[in-house]
């Protein structure tokens, strides 16, 4: 008989205001790098047909990501460095990429194109990037500044250090655009192997190591600070996360050391004693450096590191997430459990600048940070909802156009026009599809997510093709495809939304498990080729309650957000603008839900033909709208929060889901 290995759900820490702390004290000693499970390279795993997945990872090989012109990417590096532009090519790419984030657009660009390259094989995506780099190595030989290599000048930075008279030239967040240049780079040796990538990272990373050995601890206290405006000036993105990768590649203990530099005692003390300070802060700033502090304390094993992302993942996650992952009001976190009510937007109820799409992509490497640290089936249920309810349904399935808000009440998406810090996460969301599919260690195998996609585990010799839609009713079927040299546990996660016990078969023999949810059934054997594992994962309708008001409610069947169609009334001619081009439009009405029944199978009837989607009936004034995932609806007004009146003084429903 097989036996299940399950996970428990932790506690939710307690936050005690202990005051602010110093500055964070080293390594403690005799720690040890925490390394139990990684995720395969993109290279490793590839996507299969049958997916909402692999349809916009496809428009994006083709289109989105193959119509960036590497030429005009490099249009301001070589303005910068003095160098002739290419014939033909007058200008970059309008918006921030050309004002004040110059340049971010290239490192994303390489980041995405690495990816899809290793995914795919494309012969055109390699030597892209191989280009990219060559150009920007003759960009930064060009300069002479010791390895500096920007498209824009050092002045920058004199003016965050605060040196008199110095010009930013219109730069406002320096180390921010540096960070994308540098991970796009380390990405371009990881996934293509271009050893010049690396060279020219380590150069910037030494420049800028030298450039803040020259500071005080005062000076670069002052210039990393980021909670003294809702916007700061100085946002330095995952500086802590590009080093510390660095690090793991050339094992210089500079690297880390300049790392730990942008781990602030300020933001790091409060989350280790689970202090909520959130409130307020500009969102992707914070989650990013996060990232950073997450990949450095599993490095080291410090334990306050260790403490103080864990605590900022269930913080973020339980206290200041809506019901699709996605987190933020016009950028900023709000007050503890804020979600449907007056928020921190002029005390606008969901307007229309909620869920900032670069929040969730960061959140998503933060939670596989988490994974590898330590295997367990609340990390991947968290990632799996904002994948398919946040970054999935950022991207329009008919242009492969993204977003940068997601609204969540009467309102219509935005696809971004320009170069914004969403169109640059959003290129590379497509080409990240793959990777927090499955994780291993050793002879074991965590299969996260039900999407189809076949994982060549070249440590093992196995190979393992994953088939089945499980967002249209799907089961999940396995298939061994080359055995591999020796035996390996296969850990198949059990999401906490199933409505029933989940069943397996192995080569259509049903097999006696304890498959209740969040955990994982533990199948371990010497596999054969032509080996068969079905995993049944039976769907069902339910609520979850907004935490500051449980008449507000989501509906979810399965894994996935519905929202209803609420059509165009009053939306322009076109939904393709800058992202604040249409928040002052007014949002469309959005009817009660009126039922007795507090369960959606009674005003909920499945629409024929289409295993996704629902139509409300005997729901008072929502009665006729169609409700679909939120990842299939696009270019229209719609909803995913609904008020329910039951007639009664209200509560949850038994059974019912309030997110805490």
């Amino acid at each position: 008989m097989l036996k299940a290995t399950l996970v428990a759900l932790p506690a939710h820490c307690v936050a005690r205001d202990l005051g602010d702390v110093g500055h964070l004290p080293p390594p403690v000693p005799g720690t040890a790098p925490v390394d139990a499970a990684r995720a395969f390279l993109a290279n490793q795993v590839r996507l299969l047909p049958g997916s909402p997945f692999y349809v916009r990872h496809e428009l994006h090989r083709k289109g989105v990501l193959a119509s960036y012109d590497p030429d005009r990417l490099l249009y301001p590096y070589r303005a910068f460095a003095g160098l002739p532009q290419k014939e033909g090519i007058e200008k970059g790419y309008d918006g921030w990429d050309s004002e004040f984030i110059r340049g971010h657009m290239t490192g994303h660009y390489l980041s995405a194109a690495s990816r899809m390259a290793a995914a795919t094989g494309s012969l055109v995506f390699r030597d892209r990037v191989n280009y990219l780099v060559g150009e920007l190595a003759t960009c930064q030989r060009t300069l002479d500044l010791d390895g500096y290599l920007a498209a824009f000048s050092t002045a920058a930075f004199d003016q965050l250090e605060g040196k008199p008279g110095a010009d930013a030239g219109g730069i406002g967040v320096p180390y921010y655009t540096i960070q994308k240049i540098m991970s796009g780079l380390l990405d371009a040796y990881a996934y293509v192997g271009n050893r010049q990538a690396l060279d020219v990272a380590t150069r910037m990373a030494d420049y800028f190591g030298k450039r803040l050995a020259q500071l005080d601890a005062a000076q670069v206290d002052r210039i990393f600070r980021t909670d003294g405006s809702r916007n700061p000036q100085n946002e330095f993105g995952a500086m802590s996360d590009v080093l510390a990768e660095l690090y793991k590649i050339d094992r210089n203990p500079r690297h880390l050391d300049t790392a730990r530099l942008f781990n602030r005692a300020w933001f790091v003390g409060p989350l280790a004693e689970g202090e909520d300070r959130l409130g307020g802060l500009h969102a992707n700033t914070h989650i990013s450096q996060v990232v950073g502090l997450a990949n450095s304390a599993n490095i080291e094993g410090d334990p306050i590191e260790l403490k103080a992302s864990e605590n900022f993942w269930r913080l973020v996650v339980h206290r200041h997430s809506f019901a699709n992952g996605g987190n933020s009001f016009n950028e900023w976190f709000d007050k503890p459990r804020a979600e449907a009510g007056p928020s921190i937007d002029n005390q606008k109820i969901l307007p229309p600048t909620t869920a900032e799409t670069c929040n969730t992509h960061n959140m998503l490497k933060l939670t596989a940070r988490l994974f590898e640290r330590n295997p367990r089936g609340e990390l991947a249920d968290y990632y799996e909802r904002a994948l398919y309810n946040h970054v999935l349904a950022s991207v329009a399935p008919d242009s492969g156009a993204v977003t940068y808000f997601t609204p969540f009440h009467g309102d219509f998406r935005t696809y971004l026009d320009g170069s914004f810090c969403c169109t640059g996460s959003g290129i590379e969301n497509t080409a990240r599809y793959n990777e927090g599919i499955y994780f291993h260690k050793e002879n074991a195998l965590w299969v996260n997510l039900y999407i189809p996609s076949e994982l060549n585990w070249r440590e093992t010799g196995m190979s393992l093709r994953q088939q089945g839609d499980i967002t249209r009713g799907h089961p999940a079927r396995f298939t061994v495809v080359k055995a591999g040299t020796r035996a390996v546990t296969l850990n198949l996660r059990i999401p906490a939304w199933v409505a029933k016990p989940a069943t397996v078969r192995i080569n259509g023999k049903p097999q006696r498990v304890d498959a209740t949810s969040s955990g994982y059934i533990a199948l371990r054997r010497q596999w054969k080729a032509g080996d068969v594992i079905d995993l049944a994962l039976p769907a069902g309708l339910r609520l979850e309650h907004a935490r500051d008001d449980a008449s507000m409610v989501t509906v979810f069947h399965g894994p996935v957000l519905l929202a209803g169609e609420l059509g165009k009334d009053n939306m322009p001619a076109s939904d393709v603008g800058n992202k604040d081009a249409f928040l002052k439009i007014p949002s469309a009405p959005v009817p009660d839900i009126v039922s007795k029944s507090r369960n959606p199978a009674d005003w909920l009837a499945p629409v024929p033909g289409d295993p996704s989607a629902f139509k409300f009936s005997g729901a008072g004034p929502a009665n006729g709208i169609v409700v679909r995932p939120l990842f299939d609806l696009h270019h229209q007004r719609y909803s995913v929060y609904w008020r329910l009146n039951t007639g009664s003084q209200y509560g949850p429903a038994p059974g019912a889901v309030t997110l805490k």
